[in-house]
């Protein structure tokens, strides 16, 4: 502060009631400090719920909801392309329309078991998986393409029910293994 007009004048710190200099909004070094840690740690908490951790969290109970639903009461489950049968764990939740698309991504309709090598070497072998849904349900394909072309983003709350929502059914859904 050499050659400046300018006096600092100790003053009493809003925070803690002490005389010092004002280091931050009218607090003391120290109290400045705390508070802006405190304020760093609030955010890091919040992060837990960000969205990105809702939908991962989503992603891993939709994914065993699917597996076991199709699972037989031994935990068997049937590829919904090829056929091979697999256990619940070792088989994945394929997608017809690609997870990307949020406005599908949690849809029933559009999840069925796949093999790793039919949902991640033959990138979902869609040709199979479309012909295979229709003969479930005549019209799904269409109807979920169209979907597809929405443009949808849920919100935390919509997350976060939806995993109150699926972890429940994945329950009822474990039952059938403890009574086989």
């Amino acid at each position: 502060m050499r050659n400046s007009t300018i006096i600092v004048k100790k003053k009493r710190c809003v925070n803690c009631g002490n005389i010092d200099y004002h280091f931050s909004k009218k607090m003391c070094k120290q109290c400045a400090t705390i508070h802006s840690t405190q304020k760093r740690m609030e955010e890091f908490e919040d992060d837990s719920e960000s969205f990105q951790n809702l939908v991962q969290d989503l992603d891993v109970v939709f994914s065993q909801y699917i597996r076991c639903k199709y699972a037989d009461k031994e935990g068997m489950v049937e590829c919904f392309t090829s056929g091979k049968k697999f256990h619940w764990t070792k088989i994945h939740n394929g997608h017809f329309i690609p997870r990307a698309n949020l406005a599908t991504r949690w849809m029933e309709h559009n999840c069925r078991p796949q093999s790793e090598h039919d949902n991640c070497f033959l990138s979902g072998n869609l040709e199979v998986y479309s012909k295979k849904l229709e003969q479930e349900s005549t019209g799904i394909v269409e109807f979920l393409q169209t979907i597809a072309r929405q443009v949808e983003k849920p919100t935390k709350d919509e997350l976060k029910s939806l995993i109150i929502e699926y972890r429940s059914k994945l329950n009822q859904v474990k039952k059938k293994f403890l009574q086989g």
